[in-house]
């Protein structure tokens, strides 16, 4: 998926990091760093797919000292290798290992796998708008996931973590297309018009919380929520 690809150092360090309350989980959902398909444009899903340039490598870097102090204690990656090889870079600097975890991959998109940005950025216009200006979940690329199936596999996938780490604080490496589509429709304080207007770059972080129940966003690439 094509994103902006430029520098992103997460900007929400005034967020407080602790959540104060008893098995309220935290998690960091950031956004893999500049891969070498982000600069050619080309959507890929592709498990093998491209490595991250070395600007994408200092990214995870950075990302990973900005967390220093967030008292993480597990760190999860999608199976795609632009996600590992962030997490790679994130967990050297943390100590933590990564362990991958299914589910939070990048957005499907079927017969335009491995297409050009110019060829598929105007379908893909088509198929968010019928995602986000017409609340059209079953919507999907030709031959890809529907958002309804995008947003229930990563919630399967982060309430899984949940379960294995109440009451902790934990990073998880996923990719822009599926966190916009998935983080919206499940956290009750994020709206489709704000997530469109502030698409995440390579790195931005999102922190959701999942208390009682319920996801909420705290912030989002530094916007407070």
């Amino acid at each position: 998926m094509v994103f902006r690809v430029s520098w992103a150092c997460p900007r929400d360090a005034a967020v407080d990091r602790s959540t104060g309350r008893a098995g309220v989980t935290r998690i960091f959902v950031v956004r893999h760093g500049q891969s070498v398909g982000n600069v050619a444009r080309v959507w890929t899903s592709a498990r093998a797919g491209f490595p991250l340039t070395d600007l994408g490598h200092d990214q995870a870097r950075g990302v990973g000292w900005w967390l220093a102090d967030s008292g993480a204690s597990a760190l999860y990656a999608s199976p795609l290798l632009r996600a590992q090889q962030t997490a790679a870079d994130i967990g050297e600097v943390l100590g933590l290992a990564v362990t991958t975890l299914e589910g939070v991959e990048e957005m499907h998109v079927g017969v335009h796998e491995g297409a050009h940005d110019d060829t598929i950025g105007p379908i893909a216009l088509d198929v968010f708008g019928r995602w986000w200006r017409d609340g059209d979940l079953s919507a999907r690329f030709d031959g890809g996931e529907t958002g309804q199936e995008i947003a229930s596999r990563m919630r399967a996938s982060l309430e899984k973590v949940v379960a294995e780490h109440p009451g902790e604080t934990v990073v998880v490496v996923s990719h822009g297309g599926v966190m916009a589509v998935a983080l919206t429709e499940m956290s009750g304080n994020l709206d489709a018009e704000f997530v469109s207007q502030h698409i995440l770059a390579n790195c931005e972080t999102v922190s959701v919380i999942f208390d009682d129940g319920t996801w909420l966003c705290e912030s989002w690439a530094g916007i407070a929520r």
